[in-house]
């Protein structure tokens, strides 16, 4: 007989797509499903048969045009703020209706603290979700060269407010330790290769791979030929001199290129396109890396990972400090190259982009990874390692 499985992730689709496939696996399994998320994102989790517990978001919508990445110093006390604040919203919201119809099971999202401490007011196992590199006493953020100010006003103001949310809903969990939950499992949308000092973490972290669910048959090339798809992911995605860049990149060359823009910017700004280009707010990523021969992107997780599934390189240009630990990983795994946004010019995109795709390292380096995609066991590893947590 199924079971109730409690899902609690944060609006953005980065988090969310990842976890389309379990969901849908978990449901055809017999499970029922509840998933707390925005009423933005209802049609993507009910065609997975998801039931939705929506509530209203404090994050900007996917059309906000203000939306820009954090300074990289302020970036992790900005994140924890912005997702705490969140989490205390939507706990006003969601609390109760799953104190009248508790789960069996409570997987959340590294990011969705509301999930994390209604399990422990209720009692119930838990699973981690980690759509990013994971962070514990092995590697963090943290521990990067100057990621963290300590005096950052935004920092100290998450200190206080989790004290205050923990203190008033779950006393018993330590805000010291907030942040090094102990779940039944983590599960990680990327194989264990890819976590900086992955071969230290014990059998509590499940490396499970990217999650693909795939709806084929959307988008076709419209010829033979090289491919690259271009996209900054679906949050700091504002940056029409980016896509301007890469325009003059390729114009006039053999290279077919989808630029994919998001929902922030003026699309008229960009002009006129050449004829070997197509512009799209939005594109079925997974039917375009079918056939891509390179990925020119933000670093995103979601992103690099479904790259590596269909064998692309990666060029990245990362704009978060996240983004750097992704595009870092990139580079000394040999799956692409990276480049700074700072001083970009269509030459140096252009001309990275030439030397990743005939790079014999690179070909090398991502051929591994996609082989270990294949062993990590993604969307059916995943909702077996969820029903084990369930016993």
């Amino acid at each position: 007989m199924g079971r109730h499985i409690a899902f609690f992730n944060i609006p953005a689709l980065g988090h969310v797509t990842p976890t389309l496939a379990l969901v849908e696996e978990l449901t055809r399994r017999g499970h029922r499903v509840s998933y707390a998320c925005v009423e933005q994102r209802r049609p993507l989790l009910e065609a997975v048969g998801a039931t939705v517990r929506s509530y209203r978001s404090l994050r900007p919508a996917d059309s906000d045009p203000t939306v820009r990445a954090p300074a990289r110093s302020g970036y992790l006390g900005q994140t924890l703020l912005s997702f705490l604040d969140e989490a205390v919203n939507a706990w006003a919201q969601l609390a109760a209706g799953y104190r009248a119809d508790p789960p069996d099971l409570i997987v959340y999202d590294r990011m969705a603290f509301a999930g994390r401490v209604l399990a422990a007011q209720l009692n119930v196992p838990t699973v981690q979700l980690w759509p990013m590199l994971v962070s514990n006493e092995y590697w963090s953020l943290a521990q990067l060269p100057d990621a963290v100010d300590p005096t950052d006003p935004a920092l100290l103001t998450y200190h206080v407010k989790l004290e205050s949310f923990l203190a008033a809903h779950c006393p018993d969990l330590d805000p010291a330790q907030f942040l090094t939950p102990v779940p039944h499992r983590h599960l990680s949308f990327y194989p264990r290769a890819f976590q900086p000092a992955g071969e230290l973490f014990d059998s509590s972290y499940r490396f499970v791979g990217p999650c693909l669910r795939r709806t084929s048959g959307r988008w076709r090339p419209p010829a033979d030929g090289p491919l690259v798809l271009v996209t900054l992911g679906t949050i700091y995605n504002a940056d029409p001199g980016f896509y301007r860049c890469a325009i003059e990149a390729f114009a006039g060359t053999p290279w077919h290129v989808v630029l994919a823009v998001g929902e922030r910017i003026d699309v008229g700004a960009l002009g006129r396109l050449p004829s070997n280009m197509e512009l799209h707010r939005v594109v079925p990523q997974l039917d375009v890396l079918a056939h891509a021969t390179a990925l020119a992107c933000h670093a995103g997780m979601g992103g690099i990972m479904e790259a590596m599934a269909f064998g692309v390189p990666v060029l990245a240009v990362p704009q978060t400090l996240e983004q750097e630990a992704n595009a870092a990983r990139v580079e000394e795994l040999a799956l692409g190259v990276r480049t700074a946004p700072a001083g970009l010019t269509p030459a140096v995109l252009g001309q990275a982009v030439e030397l990743m795709v005939k790079d014999v390292a690179v070909a090398d380096g991502v051929a591994r990874m996609r082989r270990q995609i294949q062993a990590a066991g993604g969307t059916g590893h995943a909702a077996d390692l969820i029903e084990d947590s369930l016993h």
